[in-house]
């Protein structure tokens, strides 16, 4: 069996594991081009002219050096007169590369695009960024021209890492299937509405009744999406290679109620006791809803088997550490002048 050949999508990709294989934590990876990518997949930040005319540059890139491009039906009037194709989500499509222009939300729907293709193995991705706060859009746009050369050329090495998805399932009292979807962030289990009660869900790990959460809801993320809603509601930021899943409560009526990682194995199920005055609730994947669930819904997440693979500027975790800081401005604070000490003071930084 070809190393990671079910890992990443195309027959033109080479894969070699950066992390130590007797360790089995297998997410940053070193890809590279067997040969010239064909079937470029172009995704642009939706409603932004900015966007839209640095798009066009690309396409026209791509079409002029004989990739075949491909784009979403709903902008393919943008980009008459460049013989581009578009992707059928009735059908899959083989795809040797993805670019997004545009920030974070642009790559999480270019991940939902390839889940109603119904496809399980992803292509690479590079994403040039255009959002106000990013930790998937690694690449300036400023540089595109250069980025893809090097991202394109055969036999050059580029680091990546394979970005953990989950597979949300919803399912009614009878057991019947309500939707499934892959998510790329996180799935968000909350009382609908303005009701001013504090809400109930039964919380299971592994078919092991875990607790019972009290307050306004739970995430269940992704390390990727650790820095967005989680983040917000008290949770750990988590390098997107840890195989991990984070579980949060949102405003939880008990001070003892604290975020925990779990194995990236698990599966958690959250559903409405019986007994709770919770009469509905809201399932919201990477921001999108889902079907309402009602006392015995279920809602299960795990894991995929799919990862996203996304394509980084540095190697190892160095992107993410780096946007943790010059974003987040993590840990920023003024340094301390240690030369006011006393006049023997004989330690570091003393003229």
């Amino acid at each position: 069996e070809e190393p990671g050949g079910d890992v990443i999508m195309g027959p033109r990709v080479d894969l070699e594991w950066s992390d130590d294989d007797s360790l089995r934590l297998h997410r940053r990876v070193k890809i590279s081009w067997k040969e010239k990518p064909k079937r470029v997949f172009v995704v642009k930040k939706w409603r932004c002219p900015e966007t839209t005319k640095a798009t066009k540059e690309v396409v026209a890139w791509l079409v002029d050096r004989g990739h075949d491009v491909l784009v979403e039906p709903s902008c393919l009037e943008e980009f008459q007169g460049l013989h581009v194709g578009t992707v059928d989500k009735n059908e899959k499509t083989d795809i040797d590369l993805v670019v997004v222009l545009g920030g974070d939300g642009t790559l999480l729907h270019a991940s939902r695009i390839f889940s109603q293709n119904h496809h399980s193995v992803l292509p690479p991705c590079v994403a040039f960024g255009f959002g106000s706060l990013g930790f998937l859009a690694n690449f300036a746009y400023g540089r595109w021209k250069e980025t893809m050369k090097r991202v394109m050329t055969p036999g050059l090495p580029h680091h990546a890492t394979l970005r953990t998805r989950l597979v949300c399932t919803v399912r009614d009292t009878e057991g019947e299937l309500l939707s499934k979807v892959k998510v790329l962030n996180d799935v968000v289990v909350c009382q609908g509405g303005a009701t001013g009660g504090i809400g109930k869900f039964e919380l299971l790990v592994d078919d092991h009744e875990v607790t019972l959460v009290q307050g306004d809801g739970i995430i269940v993320s992704t390390p990727s999406g650790s820095t967005g809603y989680n983040m917000s509601c008290g949770g750990a930021m988590v390098a997107p290679s840890v195989p991990c899943i984070l579980l949060t409560p949102i405003a939880p009526s008990s001070l003892s109620f604290r975020p925990i990682l779990i194995n990236e194995q698990s599966t958690v199920t959250v559903a409405i006791p019986k007994f709770s005055r919770t009469k509905t609730a809201e399932i919201v994947c990477d921001g999108r809803p889902m079907p309402a669930l009602h006392p015995g819904y279920t809602v299960n997440i795990e894991t995929s088997r799919y990862p996203l693979p996304v394509i980084n500027l540095h190697t190892l975790d160095h992107d993410w550490l780096d946007g943790i800081t010059t974003k987040l401005n993590w840990n920023l604070r003024v340094v301390q002048d240690d030369r006011g000490g006393d006049d023997n003071d004989e330690g570091p930084g003393r003229a």
